[in-house]
Parts: structure tokens; sequence; C-alpha cells
């Protein structure tokens, strides 16, 4: 429910503070009084953006609060949204030609806090709200709210959102797989490559130092026999010293350390003569390995180059190919996941959709049946109105955010003629007549406490006017309703009444709004009926 609404410096309005009560209000003033006005500080304060043209002429910046109580209801959102829990919320909007800002209840917020947290508080309906009805979506939408699916509907996106992102991934991961099929031969191809080479660590040093041996054959073989010969004939020369320091010894005792040193060099010479005659021995006959050492240091090269600089670089790419080959395969394996999880999340959602679909066409029954009746009371008698439910084949292409229906109303404005689609056969009056029973009906389901129409009355007078004022009051009984007309029918049947005025003081134009008294009120139905009074 809205109770209050403060306006300073916003566009003709220099300062207005308006207290609302339940029932029915309505705003008259003649034409561009600026009754609009109202309608856009409310739709700021719903999260609509605002800019420089709404601050008055010649001021800094434009203020819009609003007090709105909202119960229980109100406390749960000002506390999921962060901020005290409350059943009442004062919204201020601040706007100054740099920048726009938010409060509630005095502290910082955002439009998307300001929307969320008004919404369903406050509903604002007019000839671009009635021309909602041309749109598939908001017909949906209000077959949806009179069926009670909010949660069911949210419990299908869900599922539907999941499977999208599945079937997506799915889809992205077979564009994927051919890629990746060429990567999974030529990874093949590069394991195959070094496995079959049969590397050992360090397998390329020990065939250079071979290879060295080879080349060098010849002389390594000569050099080793010269060493042992020369070796051999030393040791003779140290055995014959050793006799002579043996025997010396027996005379002069320091003489025995040199006798003994002397053996151990001949003892060592012996050792190293005799492992030069092995290391002779051992030295391969010919070269004849040299060509096959030659072909698979140059194999090895070949593999250094393209996959490592060294033996055990390569065997560590190896391994790192191995793996990256093995991820390939899950990749098989993830898109048999996908595909499982994707074929159970379309049967689930295609099970919510038929069920929604369901739902749905026993609500348009029941909603064709209470706006015709409604539609009777507003002067459109022998008028029928007809929900109907499309609902597509059950399939994945047919499958939207909300379902497989498409809704159309339908209208037969006089008895006999055929029904067709609203927007081909309804009038400005009648489209808002259409609305308005639409109102009614899903006001005793709706959440909204406050109501304002605007042009409600487009397009009708006489006795039609009446009785969509007498449908406004009757509407009033459970909501709030506020009314901007242009209509006296409306109008007297309202329990407030505001005027709407502007005026010219001072070279500068303003509008002001003030509630009016029974003598007051009399003279405005007075005058919006052509009447002149002589008082």
């Amino acid at each position: 429910m809205l109770l209050e609404l403060r306006l300073k410096n916003f566009i003709l309005i220099e300062e207005l503070l308006l207290t609302f009560e339940p029932g029915f209000t309505v705003f008259t003033g003649e034409t561009g009084a600026g009754k609009s006005l109202l309608i856009k500080a409310l739709k700021l304060i719903l999260g609509e953006r605002g800019g420089p043209d709404y601050i008055r002429p010649g001021r800094k910046e434009a203020v819009v609060e609003a007090l709105i109580y909202g119960g229980s209801l109100l406390r749960e959102r000002l506390e999921a949204l962060g901020f005290e829990p409350s059943e009442e919320v004062l919204l201020r909007r601040v706007i100054s030609p740099e920048r726009t800002r938010v409060y509630v209840n005095g502290s910082p917020a955002t439009l998307k806090i300001l929307s969320e947290l008004t919404r369903g508080f406050i509903v604002l309906t007019g000839q671009h709200e009635f021309r909602l009805l041309f749109s598939p979506d908001y017909r949906l939408s209000v077959l949806d709210d009179f069926a009670g699916l909010t949660e069911e509907l949210e419990a299908y996106r869900r599922v539907f959102s999941e499977w999208r992102k599945v079937s997506a991934e799915r889809e992205n991961l077979e564009r994927e797989l051919s890629e990746i099929e060429r990567r999974r031969d030529f990874l093949d191809y590069q394991i195959r490559e070094i496995e079959e080479a049969g590397l050992s660590p360090e397998e390329d040093q020990e065939l250079v130092r071979e290879r060295e041996v080879l080349r060098h054959l010849s002389r390594l073989k000569g050099g080793l026999e010269e060493a042992a010969f020369s070796l051999d004939r030393a040791a003779e020369a140290l055995a014959e010293a050793r006799g002579f320091l043996s025997e010396l010894a027996k005379f002069d005792a320091e003489l025995q350390s040199h006798a003994e040193r002397l053996e151990n060099l001949y003892y060592e010479t012996v050792e190293l003569a005799r492992e030069m005659a092995s290391r002779r021995a051992d030295l391969p006959e010919d070269d004849s390995r040299l060509e096959e050492i030659e072909a698979r240091l140059s194999r090895l090269e070949r593999l250094k180059r393209k996959y490592g600089g060294t033996v055990e670089e390569i065997l560590q790419t190896l391994e790192r190919l191995r793996a990256e080959r093995e991820t390939l395969e899950t990749g098989e394996e993830r898109l048999q996941e996908l595909v499982n999880r994707e074929t159970a999340l379309l049967k689930e959602v295609l099970e919510r959709a038929k069920s929604l679909s369901d739902r749905r066409r026993k609500a348009a029954g029941v909603l064709s049946e209470e706006v015709t009746q409604e539609l009777s009371s507003l002067a459109l008698s022998g008028a029928e109105f007809r929900a109907e439910v499309n609902t597509l084949p059950a399939s994945a292409e047919s499958l939207t955010a909300s379902g497989l229906d498409k809704v159309e109303f339908l209208v037969r404005t006089n008895p006999g003629t055929p029904e067709r689609p609203l927007e081909k056969v309804a009038s400005g009056g009648e489209l808002s007549r259409v609305f308005l029973a639409l109102k009614c009906v899903l006001s005793r389901k709706d959440s909204a406490t406050c109501l304002i129409f605007d042009e409600v009355d487009t397009g009708i007078g006489g006795l039609t006017a009446v009785r969509v004022g007498e449908k406004l009051r009757e509407l009033s009984e459970n909501e709030q309703v506020i009314c901007i007309t242009h209509l006296p029918q409306i109008a007297k049947l309202a329990d407030h009444h505001f005027a709407v005025e502007k005026e010219v003081s001072g070279g500068e134009t303003f509008t002001r709004i003030r509630p009016l008294s029974e003598e007051e009120r009399e003279q405005e139905l007075s005058r919006m009926m052509g009447v002149t009074s002589n008082a």
C-alpha cells in the first residue's frame, strides 16, 4: 500500500507531500495540468532510470520519496536484500545532472534492488500495459499468475536451463571431437616414434664415448701396446732397484723404507701394465660397429630436435604425451556422460512442460469464465472472453523457457459473431475494459497492494464509464486503487479526490496537487461535466 509520496523540484512541481488512504482515490485536472507527473514519479520509485530532465529548471536536484507498507512480505524482502526488516519502507531517489542516487530506509541501494523490493506492491497500468495483451509472453504470464504456477514454472526453468547448458556443452564437445581425433592420431604417431626408438637414460653419452674409441681404434691399440711394454720394462727396473736397496738396508736402516716404497711402485706398475694389456684385449677387432653407432646417434639427434635436448628430456616428453593421450580418451567418455545427462534432463523437462500445459488448460477455462463475467459488469453484455492454450508437439525443438505453450486471448464482442484474437477486434475502450476485467480477476490472487490506473477511461463514456468506475470501486475493496481520469462518472465514485492544477507565478510554471473538500469536489465534478457554477 502506498502511504505517502513526496516530490521536490520534480519537473513542474516545486514541493509536494501526498498522503494516501485505503480505498479508491482519483486524480483529476485539466489537460496538460500535470497529472502524468504522478506516474513518472512512481515509475522512478519502481526502479525506472531517471535523468536531468526530471529536475525543475534552475534547481540543483530533484527528490522523489515514497513510503510503502508491505506487511510480512516486505519484511522478508528487506531481510533477504540485506536491510533491516520492517513492514514499512521509505524509498528515496535523488536525481542530479551528474548522477542518480537510491536510498532504502536511508541506506544506499541500486536500481535493481529498488525494482526487486517494490515488485508487486505497486502496479502501474496504462495504455502501454493495455497493449501488453497483444504480447504472447505477457498473455502466458497472466495465465501463469492466475494458475498460481510461479513455483512450478521456476522449477521447470531450472531444469530447462540445466538441459540447455548440458546440450550446449555436448554440441561443443562433438565439434571438438573431430579435432581431438586428429590430435589423437598425431599423439599416437609421436608416442610410437619414441617408443620404437627404445631409449635408455644416458644412452647418447655412452654412444659418443664408444664412437670416439672406434674412430681412433688403431691409435688406441698401438698406444696401449707401447704403454704396456714400457710399464713392463719399468717394472723390471724397479725390481732391480728394489733389490739393491734391500741389500744396502743391511748397512743403513734408513734405506729400508725406500726399498718398501720401490716395492709398492713395482707392484702398481705391474698392475698398470696388466690393465693396459687387458684394455687392449677388450678393444674391438675392427671399427665395423662405427656405422651402426653413427646411425643410432643420428636418430637420437632427430628425436632431440623434436622432443627434447637430451634422452632424459625425450623420455619425459613421452610420459607427457601418454598422459595427454589418456586425457583425450576421457573426452569420449565425457561425451557419453553428457549425452546420457542430456537425455535424462530432456525427459524431465518435457514431463514438467506437459504438467505446466495441463494446469494451464484447466486454469484457462476458469479464467475465461471469470473474465467473461467481469466484462458483463463492464457494459460489454454478451461479450465472451476465452484464453486458448496452444501446446506444441513435445520435442526438444519446441521447448522454450516457458514450456510448450502459446496463449491466445480471443473475444466475441457480440452474440453470434465469431471470436477473434483480441488485438484484431478490440477498440481502445474495449481493450481497457478487458484489461480491467483481467486485473479484477487477478487481484484475487495477486500480491499487489496498490493498483494505479492511467488512461483506463480511454474511449469510453456514459454508462460504460459508470460501470468502469463501479468496477474500480469494487476492486478497491481488496486493493488500494488510484486512478487518473478525466471522466466525472468515475471520479464521483472515488473515496478520495485530488485535483491537479497548473499555475504561473513570478514567470515560473508550477503544478500543484491538493486533496479536495466535499464542496471543492462538487465544483471539480461540475467542471468535468462542463457545468458552470453560479456560486
